[in-house]
């Protein structure tokens, strides 16, 4: 983007840019209500990668002490694992079946040993940064002054979408940025009048308004 000003951290640029193109493709959906395939190809290839980092530095984050034990049970169900819905289309299927191929060779390891361990590997710093993000712009988003939130339509306000509160709320929010995004993706079209597409709408509009403006003390 030859308008954005760099900050001097190529991490920071490289979000900074991301969020700002994300929202303008949103704005293509809003507006005629379909996404061209190179828009699918940057949300799938640049966008979402940053979500789960967003996702894996909320489970890196995530401490024993930090919820109760019924908070606790939440969050265990809200694992990969546990909430993959069963495929439902050809496309899901193709998937699926791919991704079972990927984890068979983790699991057979690079020499084809069977039962090779598989490495778990500790979060990383950039992963912590990009949920620390994820908070300031989910705390900012109903704090954000009516005039310059942008969705299209007559509600030019995200005064009534919540900052979540605990763990258990923030990942179903972080969740459903990864499920509306997935589903804008497969089927290259959303809803405007869907609270989940405004809610995403407006996670990247405050993530791009804040921009180097919430940044600049940090460069």
């Amino acid at each position: 983007m030859t308008d954005l000003e760099r900050s001097g951290f190529s991490d920071l640029d490289r979000l900074l840019e991301l969020v700002r193109r994300t929202r303008q493709l949103l704005d293509v959906v809003a507006a005629d209500g379909t996404l061209p395939g190179p828009a699918v190809d940057y949300l799938t290839t640049t966008t979402m990668p940053h979500l789960q980092d967003i996702q894996a530095g909320f489970q890196g984050a995530l401490r024993s002490d930090m919820a109760g034990i019924d908070e606790l049970r939440y969050l265990l169900a809200q694992v990969a694992s546990f909430r993959v819905e069963e495929p439902t289309t050809d496309a899901d299927r193709r998937a699926a079946r791919e991704e079972a191929l990927v984890e068979a060779r983790v699991r057979l390891g690079l020499g084809g040993t069977p039962n090779a361990p598989i490495r778990i590997e500790r979060v990383r710093s950039w992963q912590l940064a990009a949920l620390a993000h994820a908070r300031v712009v989910l705390a900012t988003l109903p704090r954000l002054p009516a005039p310059a939130a942008r969705f299209p339509g007559s509600r030019r306000t995200y005064a009534d979408i919540p900052t979540p509160r605990g763990p258990a709320e923030l990942a179903d929010r972080i969740a459903e940025l990864e499920t509306s995004l997935w589903r804008l993706a497969r089927e290259r079209t959303a809803r405007p009048l869907d609270p989940a597409f405004r809610r995403t709408y407006g996670f990247f509009d405050a993530a791009d308004q804040l921009g180097l403006g919430g940044f600049r003390g940090a460069a």
